[in-house]
């Protein structure tokens, strides 16, 4: 019977994964996003200046700021701006929003999860 219900538990966690996948805020790569939004292939191509003006310039809708903020946050540290990146990663894990973000080798994690880890290898705490 313990068996059963460990399965079940189990099958219900992978179907909820599996559905979530398709949530637009989780996986943008699935989607036809505006590339400007989260300025993925700046990003990707290094290009730090274009990235940074794509996001400041960007309509994000409210519930998609955090990933915006997220981006933007790791622009800032990459480019030597190590207190505006802090404030920018602090400013997430004070939001209510906590959805998950694709990291560039595509695995999930939790949008304050990024911003925490980010902060404990800048040396800044909570």
């Amino acid at each position: 019977m313990r068996f059963v219900s460990f399965s079940a538990i189990i099958g219900a966690t992978i179907l909820t994964a599996c559905a979530t996948a398709d949530e637009p805020r989780f996986a943008a790569e699935t989607q036809p996003a505006d590339p400007a939004v989260y300025a993925k292939s700046e990003l990707q191509d290094g290009d730090w200046s274009k990235a940074e003006a794509a996001l400041l310039d960007a309509d994000v809708a409210e519930e998609d700021q955090v990933f915006a903020k997220l981006n933007l946050a790791f622009v800032y540290s990459t480019t030597g701006r190590r207190e505006q990146a802090m404030a920018m990663y602090r400013d997430i894990l004070d939001g209510r929003d906590n959805p998950y973000a694709l990291l560039m080798n595509g695995e999930p994690r939790r949008v304050k999860t990024i911003a925490k880890t980010a902060l404990e290898r800048m040396g800044g705490t909570q």
